[in-house]
């Protein structure tokens, strides 16, 4: 059974009224409601009426242009003919040889092709918006035209200046023609409609939270709540470009979302549909134990955040730029401070592929709570795809955890799906096995990470761009050090490496009181250093304190270090808690205490 179409006709005048609901007759499947009102009359009657459930609206010419300006529906003009036109000129032969025709460009360009074709010599006169119609009428009056044929809006105003005119109407066939149409039209719209809602109640029964929008940000659809919704486009919006296929993970309201977006075209434009989902990372101490990042930022953290890309050897990027096209695991290690994050945000910018987003999993935290996550069908990690993995400070991980991990990898085919990057620090590991299992089970590239000892010909460059870093974030002006004070800071080691070399030259700037830094400074800063060395590498029975203490706590290796630095400084207690980075209560806290 066809669906009724309603319509709403807007005659700009009563003959086409009563046309029109002739006609309208003719159409069974068809409800028409037809008033009489012109241009902006029309336009306003027309802003009222068609909310209530009319699919589409037909008016007449300079009105049913304004009626498009205000309404959502189509709208459909019933035209005026050749034989609408011809049909006029014959009845005003009747009257007289001295006729004019005079209208808006619906009327006028019909005239002229017709007057072409049958060879008519009629003055025809086309009317716009800078055209004032009573001047022309006036003229032609003056110049004894004795009939007028003419549209509805001149046909009002030739009968204030006492002029003879024929008005030139749609006929029967031109209305016809528009209420086929309309009807063509509105169940077209129908059609459309109802394919729009099963696709809605589909999703929305798959209980799916779906946003589609244009490359404007526009909202083609939605299911989410208006605020989510605006949260999301806004968060989205802020991205310097999408990709063809994305995924986001942003923390909206202190809840984390998956955001899958894929791009698509229609006709030429660009859409974007964005799956929503709930992700739930676990919380360890109180902090998540998973960073998702996209690429964009991971650029951005490689450039601002972390260290200078300086700091990986060129040797280094020309192995990794080697093996990402032969390895899908690749397993970083090094000592404690030696850039292997930095390696290995590298190694994921190079990748061309499994690059949606960089998921960090800090390996320390990583405990039965954790792998529940990790393996969650819906949103975890290791089910994921198109993704670069990176597994940080794998050295933790005991072996009952890297067997668990190894079999993941293969039983799921992960290294189809997604990249794997490991962290290894040689400083804390004290089993190798971990390092061997990840390297033969896996495949993995093993990258090495060099120390600075073994980089001491890099080391100056390196000191300069950190203490151009540091400058720049501490407001300061460091022109560099002195001759004496640099040949002592380069023969250091710097076990730390680069963590140690950048908290030192950070401390270095913020006390220095001239434009160098001193002999004398680098002297007390790296006598500290040896002396914290000493401390957190299992030197302490080797420690001499000036009271002999038979089980030391940390409280007493603290104070030591402080009785020492005050002895440096004369015993300036001002000084000694500048250089130490404590204030100068903590500090009389301390030698207070026996």
């Amino acid at each position: 059974m066809t669906a009724t179409v309603k319509i709403l006709g807007i005659a700009p005048y009563e003959e086409l009224n009563n046309s029109m609901n002739i006609v309208s007759k003719q159409f069974s499947d068809v409800q028409s409601d037809i008033y009489t009102a012109d241009l902006e009359e029309g336009q306003r009657l027309a802003a009222q009426l068609y909310q209530d459930d009319y699919d589409v609206i037909i008016s007449r010419g300079g009105t049913a242009d304004l009626i498009r300006r205000s309404v959502s529906i189509p709208v459909i003009d019933v035209s005026i003919s050749i034989y609408d036109i011809l049909g006029a000129i014959r009845l005003a032969e009747n009257y007289t040889e001295n006729f004019a025709i005079v209208g808006y460009s619906s009327i006028t360009e019909k005239a002229h092709l017709l007057c072409d074709i049958l060879g008519y010599t009629i003055k025809i006169i086309t009317l716009d918006d800078t055209v004032e119609a009573g001047k022309i009428l006036d003229t032609l009056a003056q110049e004894h035209y004795g009939m007028i044929l003419c549209d509805a809006i001149t046909n009002r105003l030739a009968l204030t200046k006492s002029l003879n005119t024929i008005l030139i109407t749609s006929g029967f066939e031109s209305i016809k023609h528009a209420y086929q149409e309309a009807l063509t039209i509105a169940q077209y719209l129908k059609k459309v409609k109802l394919e729009k809602a099963v696709l809605e109640q589909s999703i929305n029964s798959q209980q799916q939270e779906c946003l589609v929008f244009d490359e404007h940000f526009q909202v083609q659809f939605s299911n989410l709540e208006t605020v989510l919704q605006e949260t999301i486009l806004k968060y989205l919006s802020s991205k310097k470009e999408l990709e063809p296929e994305n995924q986001f993970y942003p923390t909206i309201k202190n809840k984390i979302y998956s955001l899958h977006t894929k791009r698509f075209i229609v006709d030429e434009a660009t859409y974007y549909s964005c799956v929503v989902k709930i992700s739930t990372p676990p919380v360890i101490n109180n902090r998540l134990g998973i960073l998702y990042q996209n690429r964009a930022e991971v650029a951005e953290a490689f450039k601002t955040k972390l260290l200078f890309t300086k700091f990986i050897q060129e040797s280094t990027k020309e192995e990794l730029q080697k093996v990402k096209n032969y390895y899908r695991a690749i397993l970083i290690f090094g000592e404690t401070g030696t850039a292997k994050s930095n390696i290995a945000y590298q190694a994921y910018l190079n990748q061309e592929s499994h690059n949606n987003n960089l998921i960090s999993i800090d390996a320390k935290f990583i405990d039965e709570k954790m792998w529940k996550f990790l393996v969650n069908p819906s949103n975890g990690p290791l089910v994921d795809a198109n993704n670069t993995l990176l597994f940080e400070h794998v050295e933790h991980l005991s072996l009952v955890d890297v067997e668990r991990l190894i079999a993941i990898v293969k039983n799921t085919k992960l290294l189809q799906r997604n990249q794997l990057l490991f962290t290894y620090d040689t400083n804390h590991s004290s089993e190798q096995t971990i390092y061997n299992r990840l390297l033969v089970e896996l495949n993995c590239a093993n990258i090495y990470a060099p120390s600075i000892k073994e980089r001491k010909n890099e080391l100056s460059a390196m000191t300069t761009l950190l203490l151009n870093k540091i400058n720049i974030e501490c407001n300061k002006e460091i022109m560099g050090f002195d001759p004496n004070a640099i040949k002592e800071f380069l023969a250091y080691d710097w076990p730390g490496n680069l963590n140690q070399l950048q908290s030192a030259i950070k401390e270095l700037v913020i006390n220095a009181t001239t434009h160098y830094i001193s002999e004398h400074q680098v002297s007390v800063l790296l006598k500290k250093e040896r002396l914290v060395q000493n401390f957190s590498s299992n030197k302490l029975a080797s420690f001499t304190f000036q009271n002999t203490i038979e089980q030391p706590t940390l409280f007493d290796y603290t104070k030591e270090i402080i009785m020492n630095i005050l002895e440096q400084n004369g015993g300036n207690q001002t000084k000694a808690a500048q250089q130490l980075g404590i204030s100068r209560t903590t500090l009389w806290r301390y030698l207070k205490e026996d």
